[in-house]
């Protein structure tokens, strides 16, 4: 009987830890979408978004809204939407974060215009060229966070402009205890080229003592879908 009802207690206490996470991710999910407008930002491109492979995936404008899209129109967007360019978005701006989602990009200055697929749709560049990631090292301080389409922080910028990403299972606490203008030192794999410089953080800490390490490989870095136009 008393076994039994160990594992009464077992199984309530795994349902009730399931439903917790399920509800913090409604939760979270909920605060992130989404209002809807045919002209949902408009500015200058400040900087291209890029991976650590250095696939572009989005931009910043000179506001700070950040600007998201699947890197299968990458070539589309360097060709026609370099940085310092006047342009509007139609799109889908999320609630509580500084991002957004376009449907169409259209440069003010030549009228060139780019539809951007929904997330995981559109066509695959058959061709994959290898992107080789290398040992990186950062040291500045948070001028601006990045976010991914739930809506955490995903990543960050330094003040020289290097993007620096967070690996997936790090957790909240981890995450929100950065903060705006603290000054990191940061070590990890990424990629510099002509479009940005980014890296995956393998550890971060503050000048003058031990970095935490986030227990974070390459593994999961993937040759690029499309090589960046030039290449």
């Amino acid at each position: 009987m008393k076994s039994m009802l160990c594992s009464v207690t077992a199984a309530m206490s795994l349902f009730s830890l399931v439903l917790c996470v399920e509800r913090v991710d409604a939760e979270r999910k909920a605060n992130v979408v989404v209002s809807r407008s045919d002209v949902a930002a408009q500015g200058i491109i400040r900087q291209y978004v890029i991976d650590p492979r250095g696939e572009v995936q989005g931009f910043l404008l000179s506001d700070g809204t950040q600007v998201v899209f699947t890197s299968r129109v990458q070539r589309e967007v360097i060709a026609t939407m370099k940085p310092r360019a006047s342009i509007r978005i139609e799109g889908r701006r999320y609630k509580g974060v500084p991002l957004m989602e376009p449907d169409a990009i259209i440069n003010l200055e030549t009228a060139a215009s780019v539809q951007v697929p929904s997330h995981g749709e559109g066509p695959i560049s058959p061709a994959k060229e290898s992107l080789l990631v290398q040992e990186m090292r950062a040291e500045g301080s948070i001028e601006q966070f990045l976010y991914d389409r739930s809506g955490q922080i995903a990543g960050l910028i330094l003040h020289d402009g290097t993007q620096v990403w967070l690996p997936p299972d790090v957790n909240d606490q981890f995450r929100h205890s950065l903060h705006m203008h603290d000054r990191l030192i940061v070590e990890g794999h990424g990629t510099e080229n002509e479009y940005g410089r980014a890296m995956e953080s393998l550890a971060i800490g503050i000048p003058g003592a031990p970095l935490t390490p986030l227990d974070h490989g390459t593994d999961g870095l993937e040759p690029p879908r499309n090589a960046p136009l030039g290449r």
